[in-house]
């Protein structure tokens, strides 16, 4: 069984778990409002470090310091060696070192903006050799995470796997949620009837999750990650992506009543809450009780999903639900049985649920043992084998399908237009996207022109993230943030704008790796497709730097 061997929460409310786990017990939260400046239009309430308080690291970004306290937490309750060849460190995070853009005079390299180059720094400081796995899956991205550490350990290459999840704010992400009209000017409330958007929070958070079958201890049972296929930004009315990864989850439940509690994502804004209901309700488990924690820490993003997962198990520890801050009177169209205060459980097992940006969502079942696992129960994934269906190359200079060159006129910033005309020509939404998705959308069409058929998991890898929007959209921050720009700052949207086209509702994932490399990312789509329903993936390399530099190398592969 995949087992957690050990957690830390690094947040405003403690650097600790067990201080967090008692703040929260208490009802105590760190949401402050906080003002205006030349960047943020708007006053903003949220959950922010004080950073005089936090332990500067030297040559690390504040950042890559909370999550290498948060870390270093963790490891201190372990004898685990971070440095050895055995350990894999994943990290989450939706936007990392993006406040570093537009910042003059800064003594930390430029290109720690890269997700994947910030994160390499996160892991050799504790020595590590291998390259890390950054999930920048927008909101669910912690719960993707540990998905893919999961993945990565019954594959049988690693012995433990260290899952960071760490985001902090700057006038890029309060702006940009700003934009979007998505922030509330008081302490947010959670499926409450007078919500008015979210908060944003500050936090790192770390679980190590091992092979071992320890009793008593947790298991992560089983996680799914899948898509709306239904908008870049608004939730599927009928909470399609979440209902589904419910329902892959549950398929390992015991019985639903084993079921503690459902620790929701909770937004508090007025269509993901109304969302998460149609999804418990066709689940099954409107009866079950549920909870949001934004309440006392905001959404802190990229952490979210760990921070979360990490309170709900202490709190099952300590025979506790954990109360939803702020909720008064409901708000859903479906009964939740929202926990507005602490409440009693003896059960030993909860759901953690997510949903983002792009269409995205993910669940996980966790399970507390109450004896110890037999050693012969321990999983592993077989070795998925795949088949090359149809492969493709797009540069500046050319594109090809299947070693045979597209014919084209143009080069370079032209390319794409030209392929879009000639290929696709009959699906206006592509001129409203920006360059990486449009790069994405492309590979997609050629592709599947040739071999369409059925649902189609979609894993894209890059070194760059969204660093081309994100220059645009910082540059706007100087006269009125663009929340067209914005959306477009998760690079996951470039799958979702596959999925959406195509209907696709398997798995849609997005990696960002310090370097290319095809054997991380031919083991990542392995994993996945050996853990999934789905037997098909559109795979690869999709990189967008600006309109002379740009690469995608990207395969239709099935099982």
């Amino acid at each position: 069984m995949i087992q957690k061997i050990a957690d830390n929460i690094y947040s405003p409310l403690g650097t600790t778990t067990e201080a967090n786990y008692q703040a929260v017990k208490a009802g105590r939260s760190q949401l402050r409002p906080h003002p205006a400046s030349p960047l943020i239009p708007e006053p903003f309430m949220a959950s922010l470090f004080e950073w005089a308080e936090v332990p500067a690291l030297a040559g690390f970004t504040p950042f890559e310091t909370i999550a290498i306290h948060s870390v270093s937490q963790a490891l201190s309750q372990t004898s685990i060696n971070p440095a050895s060849p055995r350990v894999l460190f994943v990290v989450s995070t939706t936007k990392g070192n993006v406040g570093l853009l537009g910042e003059p005079g800064s003594e930390i390299p430029s290109e720690r903006v890269l997700l994947g180059v910030s994160a390499q720094a996160i892991a050799r400081h504790f020595g590590n050799p291998n390259t890390p796995i950054v999930v920048s899956n927008a909101c669910i991205s912690g719960l993707c995470a540990q998905i893919a550490a999961c993945r990565a350990l019954r594959s049988g290459r690693f012995d433990y796997a260290i899952v960071v999840g760490a985001d902090v704010q700057s006038p890029f992400i309060v702006a940009g949620f700003q934009s979007l009209k998505a922030l509330s000017p008081e302490p947010c409330r959670p499926f409450d009837a007078n919500r008015q958007g979210l908060n944003l929070g500050e936090a790192a958070a770390t679980i190590i999750y091992g092979n071992a079958s320890e009793a008593g201890a947790w298991s992560a049972v089983e996680g799914a990650i899948r898509n709306d296929a239904n908008h870049i930004t608004g939730p599927s009315r009928t909470g399609e992506g979440s209902f589904r990864c419910l329902e892959a989850v549950l398929k390992k439940a015991e019985n639903l009543d084993e079921i503690a509690f459902l620790s929701l994502h909770g937004t508090a804004t007025l269509y993901n809450d109304e969302m998460e209901s149609i999804a418990v309700d066709r689940a099954g488990l409107i009866g079950t009780p549920v909870n949001s924690l934004k309440g006392f820490f905001g959404h802190t993003m990229g952490a979210a999903g760990v921070l979360e997962t990490i309170l709900s198990m202490r709190a099952i520890d300590d025979h506790n639900i954990l109360p939803t801050r702020g909720f008064q009177a409901l708000g859903t169209s479906r009964p939740l049985r929202v926990n507005a205060a602490n409440a009693p459980t003896s059960k030993r097992a909860f759901v953690k649920l997510l949903s983002g940006f792009g269409g995205c969502n993910a669940a996980m079942l966790f399970r507390k043992s109450d004896g110890e696992e037999p050693t012969q129960n321990r999983s592993q994934l077989p070795d998925a084998q795949t088949h090359t269906l149809h492969e493709l190359t797009i540069s500046p200079t050319q594109a090809m399908v299947d070693g045979m060159a597209l014919p084209t006129a143009s080069t370079g910033r032209e390319l794409l237009a030209e392929l879009y005309r000639t290929h696709v020509g009959d699906y206006p939404k592509f001129h409203k996207m920006d360059e990486l998705a449009k790069l994405a959308f492309l590979a997609a069409e050629l592709l599947l022109h040739l071999d369409g058929d059925g649902d189609c998991a979609v894993l894209l890898f890059n070194r760059s993230g969204s660093l081309n929007a994100d220059r645009k959209f910082r540059a706007s921050l100087d006269t009125i943030p663009s929340p067209a720009l914005f959306v477009y700052t998760l690079p996951n949207i470039a799958t979702a704008e596959i999925a959406i086209r195509h209907r696709f509702h398997a798995e849609t994932s997005f990696y960002v790796l310090p370097q290319a490399q095809p054997a991380v990312i031919r083991q990542v789509v392995r994993d996945t497709l050996a853990t999934t329903p789905c037997r098909r993936a559109l795979c690869g390399w999709v990189d967008y730097t600006d309109g002379d530099h740009f690469e995608a190398n990207v395969k239709l592969i099935e099982t």
